[in-house]
């Protein structure tokens, strides 16, 4: 032990156990600020790719045409005089009657001369229309008149006022974004299988769609199974036979609470969300529950028999196997001005803003090849 004096001629014990103590102690702290900053700059990184701008530029738009499912969201399009403001902005207005084949009537349109198609209604309507403006070539634009409208909340648009959406064709941009296939029909949203898809085949779903749901959770559970007969692989390469819930969506969700409670923080990732709901049994006969996500570019189901499904809340019908796919920025659509695609969650909203002053002040030198304005 050594003994030095204090200030005040006190002596002061430098115990060498003591400090041998301190090391371990010094080194720990060290590590952990070490780690702090590595957590906190894989952070920034992932808030930087989420704040990445998009592939944008200004579309020459001569000859648009909009067509418009008057019945959508319990008749909104007539009740805010969306067909008076089209006409007012240029734009050619093609109101659905019944029995009309919505994507035959944008067929048409674009035949006819239509530069841009769009579509006024709610997500069904929607993608219909834009699998024509995929097919075609063309921008696609909407405006979001329907109960719902959660491709046009993501892409940026307000639901609350949807006559705003008509600038994407006086002072728009077009911006590149993904859409998904199942089979060979594209959806904007997402595809579900199981307990979902079973209620929305039933007649009584729009009219009680809780109760319809409930109906087919409650025999499911009475069933032998327990689960849909899909089968899947996993990304652990394990294969799942059975699900109550199966869903596939055009870019990965995450929870975002009400009143939408999914919400999509990029619209180009490039890749599919894949929740897996519910009991299940693996090829070894293993069961699990829970809720599984994982994101893919592909996805292989097959069955035994057809598979039923709902796509952007559309009753369909697949042959087994099915394949579905994400085709990245394979949809051009205009938008408003200035308008930014994706969820922002509140607890990155300051940073995120930080992030975009940053860009474009200049100080954040991050680029990607895949991201950025384009005046092509």
């Amino acid at each position: 032990m050594r003994v030095t004096e204090g200030s005040e001629g006190s002596a002061v014990v430098a115990d060498p156990v003591r400090r041998g103590r301190l090391v371990p102690i010094a080194i720990g702290m060290a590590a952990g600020t070490a780690m702090t900053a590595f957590f906190m700059r894989r952070q920034l990184l992932a808030l930087t790719a989420r704040a990445m701008p998009y592939i944008r530029r200004r579309p020459r738009i001569s000859n648009p045409a909009l067509i418009v499912n008057r019945w959508s969201g319990d008749g909104k399009a007539e009740q805010i005089g969306l067909a008076d403001a089209a006409r007012d902005a240029g734009i050619r207005v093609i109101m659905l009657e019944r029995g009309d084949d919505i994507t035959q009537l944008a067929r048409d349109a674009v035949d006819a001369g239509a530069d841009a198609i769009g579509a006024a209604g709610g997500d069904g309507s929607l993608g219909l229309v834009a699998g024509v403006a995929i097919e075609r070539d063309v921008p696609f634009f909407c405006v979001p008149v329907g109960t719902r409208n959660h491709f046009a909340l993501d892409l940026g648009l307000d639901r609350d006022n949807p006559l705003t959406a008509l600038e994407a064709i006086r002072n728009g941009d077009e911006i590149l974004v993904d859409y998904g296939l199942a089979g060979d029909r594209p959806f904007l949203n997402n595809v579900s299988f199981g307990v979902y898809a079973e209620a929305v085949h039933r007649d009584e779903y729009r009219e009680n769609k809780e109760r319809t749901i409930a109906e087919v959770m409650q025999e499911m559970r009475a069933g032998e199974g327990n689960g849909t007969a899909i089968r899947f692989t996993t990304p652990e390469g394990e294969q799942a036979e059975r699900t109550a819930m199966t869903m596939v969506s055009n870019n990965p969700y995450v929870f975002s609470g009400a009143p939408d409670y999914g919400r999509r923080l990029r619209l180009d990732s490039g890749m599919l969300g894949i929740s897996a709901a519910g009991d299940g049994t693996a090829a070894d006969g293993r069961t699990g529950s829970g809720v599984r996500h994982w994101e893919a570019d592909r996805l292989l189901l097959e069955s035994d028999a057809p598979i039923l499904g709902g796509l952007d809340g559309e009753a369909l019908t697949f042959d087994s196997t099915l394949e579905l796919l994400i085709r990245p920025r394979g949809l051009r659509v205009l938008v408003p001005a200035g308008t930014k695609p994706g969820y922002v969650p509140p607890r990155e909203a300051l940073a995120a803003e930080l992030i975009g002053l940053a860009r474009l002040a200049g100080i954040l030198g991050i680029a990607d090849a895949g991201h950025g304005d384009s005046d092509g």
